[in-house]
């Protein structure tokens, strides 16, 4: 489980803690990122709730139940037929899906024939939802030459095909797409066509109406519904990938589809691509058509203000390129301006460097001033923050002598860099060396 930066949960760094059953596919990680229905839709939930999700898979329903009840977990996934054993929890579903069939595309199939009789007299591997599951695994056994249930899911069982451990697999729809996807050389030949739901249990009734209130606000947008056509769509997966261009494309070995632009954008100014990614991850979610309400473009969101400082107005800010290099470019000289040179060494000066980022270097200067003033340091994330929190009142400016206004967006630029932080130590741990 990936807790918050430091240990220190705050109030604005809070997770939301989820965990999932060991008989519920959907979810595998790669390049740092996590793929999945549940963890996709949970992760947006959270963000809306201001709270930061951290996952737990494999759990078996025991240990559901004890996380439940000790407060360890905030919410579990289970499949439906799991929810008698958790019944004194309130619940919610989520989706339905059933199971697809996958063989190496160079596989002759014919495409009328079923799932099970392509199935005959091979090696299969299965994860352990399509053997708990289904009616389709005792009949699968007895036609299968070789049944392999020790992979977890779609990733590991993609692995097992191309190393020619067997030779078709099985696994949850939303994760043969993305197996597809991931896979070239991977296709979908048929289903079994047996729904399975999927529910979310709440650690309490509270809880689970705030989540539900913030999933109905989500279900709304538009990234609902292209996460909905990218997992479950009729669509092909390379065409839902070429519409959504502007996704959170994850890559193998790599976070984004922006990640070369990103790399050589960083080396030029001399900043971390691996932060350059987390900052698009929470600013437009990698998405480099995004505009937001106050003119603010592309991947890090940034504004014609901006390229103005840069001489760089006639420049277009919706170009990856263009826009990458100037959030690097500002971020590079916030750095200087808050005395950390070119890149901070510390990961407070890093967190300083992102909140400026966020509400402006003058505010940030102005804040690390009165840290320093008031006994802190302003080298220091935990002070600082301090005193942004404080800067939203007004009695507090008045006895410190604070050259600006009101700060009333404390808590969202606050809550805005620990998620940025968080990330970004999230991706120098899983893209060593890159």
């Amino acid at each position: 489980m990936v807790g918050c930066s430091g240990g220190k949960h705050t109030p604005e760094c809070e997770s939301l803690k989820v965990a999932l059953g060991d008989d519920v596919a959907g979810y595998f990680v790669v390049g740092g990122e996590h793929y999945g229905f549940v963890t996709s839709v949970t992760d947006a939930v959270a963000n809306i709730m201001g709270r930061r999700l951290t996952v737990t898979t494999s759990l078996s329903t025991e240990q559901l139940n004890g996380g439940l009840r000790s407060g360890d977990i905030d919410i579990a996934a289970i499949p439906s037929h799991h929810r008698v054993e958790l019944h004194n929890y309130p619940s919610l579903s989520l989706y339905s899906t059933d199971y697809v069939l996958l063989m190496p595309s160079w596989a002759k199939v014919a495409d009328t024939t079923e799932a099970i009789e392509l199935c005959r007299g091979k090696r299969v591997a299965t994860d352990k939802g399509f053997r708990c599951h289904t009616q389709s695994f005792p009949t699968l056994e007895k036609v299968a030459s070789q049944i392999d249930t020790a992979a977890t899911d779609g990733h590991s069982l993609a692995l097992r095909l191309l190393q020619g451990r067997c030779d078709a697999i099985v696994c949850e729809r939303s994760e043969a797409k993305l197996v597809s996807y991931l896979y070239r050389n991977i296709r979908e030949v048929a289903s079994f066509n047996e729904q399975v739901d999927i529910k979310l249990i709440f650690a309490n009734r509270q809880l689970k109406k705030i989540f539900q209130e913030n999933l109905q606000s989500y279900t709304a947008t538009e990234d609902y519904t292209a996460a909905t056509e990218l997992y479950f769509g009729d669509t092909s997966i390379s065409k839902g990938f070429v519409q959504l261009t502007y996704r959170p494309t994850r890559v193998v070995g790599g976070i984004s589809v922006w990640d070369k632009q990103l790399k050589s954008v960083a080396t030029k100014v001399g900043v971390d691509w691996r932060l350059l990614s987390a900052m698009a991850r929470y600013e437009s979610g990698f998405r480099n058509d995004q505009v937001s309400n106050m003119g603010a473009v592309g991947l890090m969101q940034v504004t014609p203000i901006v390229a103005e400082e840069f001489k760089m107005e006639d420049f277009d800010l919706a170009d990856p390129d263009t826009n990458i290099l100037l959030a690097a470019k500002l971020l590079r000289k916030n750095s200087r301006s808050l005395g950390f040179g070119n890149f901070p060494t510390t990961d407070d000066g890093v967190a300083i460097m992102i909140a400026s980022y966020h509400c402006g270097i003058t505010r940030m200067m102005e804040a690390q001033r009165l840290a320093r003033a008031t006994g802190g340091s302003g080298d220091s994330w935990a002070d600082v923050s301090a005193v942004l929190t404080a800067m939203g009142d007004v009695e507090w400016l008045r006895a410190n002598e604070c050259r600006m206004g009101r700060f009333n967006d404390h808590r969202i630029t606050i809550a805005y860099t620990n998620l940025v932080l968080a990330a970004y130590q999230g991706y120098r741990q899983t893209m060593k060396g890159n």
